[in-house]
């Protein structure tokens, strides 16, 4: 006969199921149903006992942070570089390298303006991100404006980040300083 469960364990599952109604309720609400077995868990300083209760009760994957939540990294602590670095690969990975001999300047300043600073806009309005990142961030979009690729020496710039960085008013080329945006 299993032991009686605790006045702890029994809270934990009122408030499991309070989830599962509030889940099934803006399901019918939205139309948006919750595929659990795609869903997970991510506790916050819970006990053993808390977490085998959750994982019996709940169909879904139990994980710990840093997690990934809308593409960002989550943390309850400062998150290290290895786990901001995947950003920087994602913005890299995104240049069209092929493309890039192809292209007039004009063109990938359009495309560094455009597509390349949506990931990290999109990052700086959720985290406070390290000035290292921005700068190899910024280091990509350099490489790519100038030469069509992922690096670049300074020789080959025609004119510094900072002027190129400027409103088109001002005699840049109205691309976004990141740290400024951020």
């Amino acid at each position: 006969m299993p032991p009686d469960p605790t006045t702890q364990q029994v809270e934990v599952l009122e408030d499991l199921s309070t989830i599962k109604e509030i889940l099934r309720l803006f399901g019918e609400a939205s139309g948006l149903r919750t595929n659990m077995q795609k869903s997970s868990i991510v506790p916050i300083r819970c006990a053993t006992e808390q977490l085998e209760v959750v994982s019996r009760a709940m169909p879904c994957e139990v994980i710990d942070f840093p997690c990934k939540y809308l593409g960002l990294p989550l943390s309850i602590r400062k998150l290290t570089k290895t786990d901001l670095q995947p950003i920087v690969d994602q913005i890299a990975d995104m240049l069209p390298d092929w493309k890039a001999a192809l292209m007039s300047t004009a063109g990938r300043a359009v495309l560094v303006k455009a597509v390349l600073t949506a990931i990290p806009v999109y990052l700086l309005i959720a985290l406070d991100v390290p000035k290292w990142l921005l700068r190899a961030i910024d280091k990509l979009h350099r490489a790519f404006l100038w030469k069509g690729r992922r690096l670049v020496n300074g020789g080959h710039c025609l004119v510094t980040w900072e002027r190129a960085c400027r409103p088109e008013e001002l005699g840049g080329l109205g691309i976004h300083n990141l740290e400024i945006l951020g």
